[in-house]
């Protein structure tokens, strides 16, 4: 490395909202002692964190995306690659993004980057694809676990593995008080969520007059976007900053299938889940991956059991949409499920063993 050079101690890579956040979390803290660099989400771009590439320079997400996008996203990682191989950090922090990552952490060990690798976030290597816990093993020193269950994947392994747990488990139910016959979209925070699922969402909230609607705008750049589906209906859109307020004040919510779900769950905020796929994407994930899970929603994996309503694919549908959150506003007993489940949820969260991640680095660090 250059001498001329300052060291760097952390590069972090995070290529969506969601990694953004847990990335925050993770150093609001440290990057006020170390030196902190990387790509970086409107979270992490509000700390002390010097900025290689915005987030969305890497941000993609089904079959057809990353092939419209693929030249942009090579020419960023090339970008990412060389910047790294010239300052040699002393960790680089991969967030999420395991298609993105683990690829990365095998051409950086190739370039002769002899720093530690450590990946937040396990892959779900639980669900499908496990060969990535062997990709994991053999170019990384350290894993961050969000879950319990995760851990557990890697008894014998050579690999370290952390259970740091997830920061959404601070979270506290919301006063119920609140309410203000909101029914709260949360349609994604990528262009190509939007399009899929907000117009559906906008149609099944119209035979529920006595309701008004309530978009989350996940990121200020979908904006635009999401006006364009909204213009000329009578609904309220909320920006990032507003989030919290929506959720404690909704009494129903219609949501992508994300970590949405879980900070839904965690707020007892009853809620549907859903996700679209087109044919295309649906024939390669049926018969390529062989995606064929029993749960796809974080409360329903977590508690091994439909906690709350989930349509994929070709379930999400506006009638089926249209009949579960029917089912949400008429029937008491499903609510009053779903809230003892919340309850259990919430318990099981918060209570679990944890190892703190910034102790971990920090460690790492030394």
């Amino acid at each position: 490395m250059d001498q001329s050079i300052n060291p760097t101690d952390i590069f972090v890579l995070c290529g969506e909202l969601s990694g953004d956040k847990l990335g925050f979390d993770l150093l609001k803290d440290l990057c006020n002692t170390y030196k902190v660099e990387g790509v970086l989400g409107p979270h992490l771009s509000t700390l002390h964190i010097k900025k290689l590439l915005p987030m969305e320079h890497l941000s993609f997400i089904g079959i057809k995306a990353p092939i419209s996008s693929l030249r942009k996203i090579l020419k960023s990682v090339k970008v990412i690659r060389e910047h790294i191989k010239k300052t040699q950090p002393k960790i680089v922090l991969l967030i999420d993004a395991p298609d993105l990552n683990l690829r990365l952490a095998k051409k950086l060990r190739k370039d002769g980057f002899s720093g530690k690798l450590i990946q937040l976030v396990c892959p779900t290597i639980w669900a499908w694809r496990p060969k990535r816990k062997a990709i994991l093993e053999t170019y990384y020193d350290h894993l961050l676990c969000l879950f319990p269950h995760e851990k557990e994947l890697f008894k014998n392994s050579p690999l370290s593995v952390s259970y740091i747990g997830h920061p959404l488990r601070s979270i506290h139910p919301k006063d119920p008080t609140k309410h203000k016959n909101i029914i709260a979209v949360f349609p994604g925070s990528r262009k190509s969520e939007i399009s899929s699922h907000l117009p559906t969402y906008l149609k099944a909230c119209e035979s529920f007059p006595t309701y008004k609607i309530h978009v989350s705008v996940a990121n200020i750049s979908l904006l635009p976007l999401i006006k364009k589906y909204t213009e000329g209906k009578q609904v309220t859109l909320c920006m990032p900053d507003e989030k919290e307020t929506l959720i404690q004040e909704a009494t129903f919510a219609l949501a992508k299938t994300g970590t949405i779900n879980l900070e839904l769950a965690l707020h007892h905020l009853p809620q549907i889940s859903s996700y679209r796929l087109s044919k295309l994407e649906q024939i390669i994930f049926d018969h390529i991956f062989g995606l064929h899970l029993s749960h796809y929603s974080l409360p329903n994996i977590l508690m091994k059991k439909r906690v709350i309503p989930e349509l994929i694919a070709p379930f999400a549908s506006l009638k089926n949409i249209k009949q579960e959150l029917c089912n949400l506003v008429n029937d008491p007993y499903i609510l009053q499920s779903m809230q003892r489940d919340y309850t259990e949820l919430s318990f099981k969260i918060k209570n679990s063993v944890t190892e703190d991640g910034s102790t971990i680095l920090t460690k790492s660090l030394l």
